[in-house]
């Protein structure tokens, strides 16, 4: 190893144990309930970011990635919070805090910040996606249906966005379109079983009301 990359490693080592020191102050403050977004003006918001400051926040979003996979959603909401308020508006940090909050079912600031991370990146089809299955989770069928089609509108070959779509249009009974959507969702991935699934269900139903109208004759 040259003596740059000691040099390297080093640096890297030392912003890595500051950023961990960094979280453990994090912990010991009292507890409160700030919002996990900034909601601010923008553009008081955006600054140049130093080296330092973006790779603090690399390693934030590592060391949240890293909580989120041993199951602890607390603390990954915690330390991208502190993520955000160094780097606002990123559409990583926010989408990741949308997604804890919606496993929490924390419904309607998931949603509130992913209205933020769209600030950042509104071509995101992902943000859109997870927008609807909030709005479907608080029964907000008509604001479900508009972001999953702007998701869709962004990546039309993406079959869990047409079995999500499906779904969607199911809560809304238009069933005919929720069957047309669960067909184009197996054509671009036959693997996709909820789908065949839900497919099923529709056809069956179909039956039984075919047998039931023969049954009337």
């Amino acid at each position: 190893m040259s003596l740059m990359q000691l040099i390297l490693l080093a640096i890297s080592a030392y912003f890595a144990y500051e950023v961990y020191k960094h979280i453990q102050t994090l912990e010991d403050r009292p507890k409160q309930e700030p919002k996990p977004f900034d909601d601010g003006g923008i553009a008081s918001d955006l600054q140049e970011f130093t080296p330092k400051t973006l790779y603090e926040v690399e390693e934030l979003i590592a060391q949240a990635d890293s909580a989120f996979e041993d199951g602890n959603l607390d603390r990954a909401l915690m330390i991208l919070r502190e993520a955000n308020r160094l780097k606002p508006y990123d559409s990583e940090i926010l989408y990741k805090i949308g997604y804890i909050l919606k496993e929490q079912k924390d419904y309607q600031n998931a949603v509130e910040a992913l209205e933020d991370a769209l600030k950042g990146d509104s071509k995101d089809p992902a943000i859109y996606s997870l927008m609807a299955s909030c709005y479907r989770a608080m029964k907000n069928y008509t604001k479900a249906n508009e972001m999953i089609k702007q998701a869709l509108h962004l990546d039309p070959q993406n079959a869990i966005y047409h079995f999500n779509y499906a779904n969607i249009l199911l809560d809304l009974n238009h069933k005919e379109e929720a069957k047309e959507e669960y067909q184009k969702a197996l054509q671009l991935d036959a693997f996709l079983e909820a789908a065949k699934e839900e497919l099923e269900k529709l056809e069956k139903e179909n039956i039984r009301k075919e047998d039931a109208t023969t049954r009337d004759i």
